[in-house]
């Protein structure tokens, strides 16, 4: 008996869901295409959307006469009823933003974070969610639930953080401490596999099935897309690229190996080698501490220490994405990072790495190389973990009495 029932909370689980993501991905939909779509029975999308109406989810809109001379009805999302609070705690900021389930950015708020330990990490998380939530209070309508995304390994389905470059945590159970002091669930992520699900549902992938983002800021990460669906693996280390050895003989590492495609294409390492060129004289418009921003407007300019320094990096990362479409055959690669600033500059020189050193199938299907439309909204990849879990997961149905 048990059993049984389980089984009959997952199938209302999905159906609630789907009927649910069909209103909220196609903005207006009719009954009749709802049952399509979903695979429903006409009476079942009734009822489910009956629910959705009296849980204020959803709304009903008039459209134009049809040929009987009837006014068709269709369904879509309740403006502004159901939102999502998102932040991204990186290395050095913290951001924080509220956005209803269309992705619409209500409020945003930002400050600087550095925390020495995780329980200061913590604490101050805990205390800018509390205050924003505080000073935002006449934005709010109904919380769905908080999505948080951080850099380093993330247990997305325990919620737990294992490992950050930049601090030292021991299985963090970030999940659990935020839910419990905000009272809304609380999904976690790493960011740079979070903006690859968020460019799925919002960005320049959404037309494709398989993608490859590829994140060039501190460090270098991968999120992958496939079969449109976030790949996480059975383990926490996915997407590591930047931890591919380009050069042997190269610089050690912080995770212990030398010559890892972080030491040579990261913001920090760019900038480092600019500063020791131009110590050394070589000429340039660059001044002495010139960082990623400075040295991308140069190359866009054409000075040549700039321009040179960046494609030397492209080449370098080409040849670590051409091992991942060898691999994965995506069918876009969205590049992500101050790195686009100079796009024009890296972009011939990474399809130049794909065009020689990975198998060409069919010239009219070669993946695509393209910047990310949605890396200056960090809070977008926190964003979609919610709207992900109310889509797909069920929690749409804490919302339904």
């Amino acid at each position: 008996m048990t059993s049984v029932i389980a089984n009959l909370d997952f199938v209302k689980e999905r159906n609630v869901s789907a009927v649910y993501k069909a209103i909220v991905e196609h903005g207006s939909i009719s009954r009749i295409q709802i049952a399509r779509q979903c695979r429903l029975a006409a009476g079942s999308v009734t009822r489910i959307t009956r629910q959705l109406m009296d849980a204020g989810l959803i709304v009903e809109q008039e459209q134009q006469t049809s040929e009987r001379g009837r006014r068709a009805t269709s369904l879509a999302p309740a403006p502004g009823q159901l939102q999502i609070l998102a932040a991204r705690a990186g290395r050095t900021r913290l951001h924080i933003g509220l956005c209803d389930i269309s992705g619409k950015l209500l409020a945003k708020y930002s400050e600087p974070l550095h925390p020495h330990s995780e329980n200061e990490f913590t604490e101050q998380l805990l205390s800018a969610l509390k205050t924003f939530l505080r000073k935002k209070k006449k934005h709010i309508r109904c919380l769905a639930g908080v999505g948080i995304t951080t850099p380093g390994l993330v247990n997305s389905a325990t919620g737990i953080v294992t490992f950050m470059p930049h601090l030292s945590v021991h299985n963090l159970p970030l999940a659990e401490h935020v839910s419990n002091a905000l009272g809304i669930p609380c999904y976690i992520n790493n960011f740079i596999a979070s903006m690859a699900l968020a460019e799925h549902h919002f960005g320049v992938t959404r037309d494709v099935k398989n993608s490859l983002l590829v994140s060039v800021h501190n460090g270098v990460g991968a999120g992958m897309i496939l079969d449109g669906k976030l790949y996480e693996g059975s383990t926490l280390a996915v997407g590591e690229i930047g931890h591919i050895q380009i050069e042997p003989l190269g610089a050690r590492c912080y995770c212990g190996n030398f010559g890892c495609l972080e030491t040579l294409v990261s913001n920090s390492a760019i900038e480092e080698r600019c500063h020791k060129l131009l110590a050394s004289g070589v000429p340039s418009t660059l001044k002495a501490r010139a960082d990623m921003t400075a040295i991308c407007k140069a190359a866009n300019k054409g000075d040549k220490l700039a321009t040179d320094l960046l494609k030397e990096a492209a080449g370098n990362l080409g040849r670590a994405i051409a091992m991942g479409v060898n691999l994965l055959r995506p069918d876009k690669v969205v590049l992500a990072g101050e790195m686009c600033q100079a796009f024009d500059v890296i972009h011939p020189v990474i399809k130049h790495c794909l065009n020689t050193q990975t198998v060409s199938v069919n010239p009219n299907l070669e993946t695509k190389v393209v910047y990310s439309s949605l890396y200056d909204s960090p809070w977008y990849g926190g964003f979609t973990l919610v709207r992900r879990a109310l889509l797909e997961k069920g929690l749409i149905l804490q919302h339904i009495k």
